[in-house]
């Protein structure tokens, strides 16, 4: 079943709208939320992170090239957390120069509560829509977080490429 182009275009533009509403706010809440433990949103998005990749060896480095973040403010986002005991460095075993980022789990028991209870809100509006619908959603978010990423992939290159020809 086609839509006419008039409703398509505003249903677009609905969701254009409705998309970045949805971005401002959840930076919003993540600042709201991090706040309440005395950190920021880049804190403790940089926590989690280091927790979607279970296993994997975090560096700084790493962390600067997937937030885009300048390894000046990674190395202060850590120090920061660091002295909040929420993260060790852990010194590589057979390459002492590598240093590893670790989550300390243990210190993250205060965050738990606030994060379960938004994690169960945001599941009980998922429930409302069948598997195929989930389906779809799942593939809208999945190829917009290509694109997004592939973006910061493009504006952390140009300003390496602005720094370079700076030096």
């Amino acid at each position: 079943m086609s839509t006419p182009k008039f409703a398509r275009r505003s249903l677009l533009q609905k969701l254009s709208n409705l998309g970045r509403a949805l971005s401002t706010q959840t930076v919003f809440l993540h600042q709201a939320i991090a706040q309440t433990f005395g950190l920021n949103a880049t804190d403790t998005k940089c926590i989690d992170l280091i927790l979607t990749h279970p296993g994997e060896p975090i560096t700084a480095g790493w962390l600067s090239a997937t937030t885009g973040l300048t390894t000046g403010a990674v190395t202060h986002i850590l120090d920061r957390l660091e002295k909040r005991k929420l993260i060790e460095r852990v010194r590589d075993a057979r390459d002492r120069r590598k240093v590893f980022i670790q989550v300390r789990a243990e210190s993250l028991a205060p965050f738990a509560p606030r994060y379960e209870a938004m994690g169960q809100a945001f599941m009980a509006v998922a429930d409302r829509y069948k598997d195929e619908e989930l389906q779809v959603i799942c593939d809208y978010m999945e190829r917009n977080l290509e694109v997004s990423r592939a973006e910061l992939g493009k504006l952390v290159a140009a300003a390496a490429k602005r720094e370079t020809n700076r030096g």
